[in-house]
């Protein structure tokens, strides 16, 4: 059986340069694996470009290889000693360096078990995953807080701020065009947007959300960054999931001036990172609870409309990502 991969062949700025489609022979299986046929993949374009940069110190690239991290599908063969998983099963898988291709080898204690191969568990597993455990762990979210979010309208954000708003929260979503202001008035669960192409958020922050941001969430950088910083309430908690300002310019910008402490002494705040590797142990109480309400109806879950098919989509994909026109998770049909 043949399978279409779509692999890093060398380091370069950008997709098209570094990567390329090639064939090879699905190997046989080994008693504990099982062979699922990728139904849709999800695109992490900023993290894949750090990666066919060559600048992602914990992951060892030898070309050509095989990238992407997440895929739901269909399980279409089994190994000798597999118990729980049967052919047929829809699976939604978390790996590095599985998922831009036809068809996975993975170890049946790696998938988990879903209702149906869409768009939506993808999103969940693993998006929603980080979403519930950065607020759990990273933000500690209490009820009744104001949160800013940045990227409301993306595949992250758009589940924070519908996760903030269940604990009776002060939500601020942060987006960029109308129609991500009309995909987070469709959650129903900001109490502010701030549509950054037509209103200046440091102006609006200062203005309206001065020293009252108990929580503020930041995968953006930069400007972003300092407007939370300066607006941290007493006790607040600035997360950091993502740069995407500083890498899509390739450097960190080099700045002059106090250092960050000088913001957040006095209000005994702090800035924090968050890492969903980190918290592996914790994925299945996310993902169940994710689940749950998902399937409750409790939870929307925002795929982008625009359809990329095909492994050699994934370029089109993560090029349309990377110029901010996303709206909800950007995933790719195989």
């Amino acid at each position: 059986m043949k399978n279409k991969q779509l692999v890093v062949s060398s380091f370069a700025n950008e997709i098209r340069q570094a990567t390329t489609i090639k064939e090879t022979e699905v190997p046989k299986l080994k008693p504990n694996q099982v062979l699922v046929k990728n139904t849709f993949v999800g695109i992490n374009a900023l993290y894949d470009r750090e990666l066919y940069r060559g600048k992602i110190p914990y992951i060892r690239v030898d070309f050509p290889y095989v990238y992407g991290v997440e895929a739901v599908g269909e399980i279409v063969d089994i190994g000798s000693n597999v118990t729980q998983a049967r052919i047929g099963d829809s699976v939604t898988t978390v790996k590095v360096g599985t998922a831009y291709q036809q068809y996975q080898i993975i170890n049946e204690e790696e998938i988990v078990l879903i209702p149906k191969a869409t768009p939506e568990y993808l999103t969940l597993n693993p998006t929603g995953v980080s979403a519930y455990l950065a607020l759990k762990n990273v933000g500690e979210l209490q009820a009744n807080e104001t949160i800013v979010v940045s990227a409301a309208a993306g595949g992250l954000g758009h589940i924070i701020v519908q996760l903030a708003k269940q604990k009776g929260c002060h939500v601020v979503g942060i987006c960029g065009n109308p129609d991500k202001v009309s995909l987070l008035e469709s959650l129903n669960s900001c109490d502010r947007i701030i549509n950054h192409s037509e209103e200046d958020i440091a102006g609006v922050l200062n203005r309206e959300y001065a020293n009252t941001i108990n929580v503020a969430f930041d995968s953006v950088g930069r400007h972003i960054f300092d407007a939370f910083l300066k607006n941290l309430a007493p006790l607040g908690r600035l997360v950091v999931s993502g740069l995407a300002t500083e890498i899509n310019d390739g450097a960190f910008q080099q700045i002059t001036g106090p250092r960050v402490y000088e913001s957040i002494y006095w209000k005994g705040a702090s800035v924090r990172c968050f890492m969903n590797h980190l918290y592996k142990e914790q994925h299945p109480e996310a993902r169940n609870f994710l689940f749950n309400q998902y399937q409750k109806g409790i939870l929307q879950v925002k795929v982008d409309p625009k359809q990329f098919k095909g492994i050699e989509a994934i370029v089109d994909a993560s090029e349309y990502l990377l110029a901010g026109k996303s709206c909800g998770k950007v995933v790719v049909s195989l």
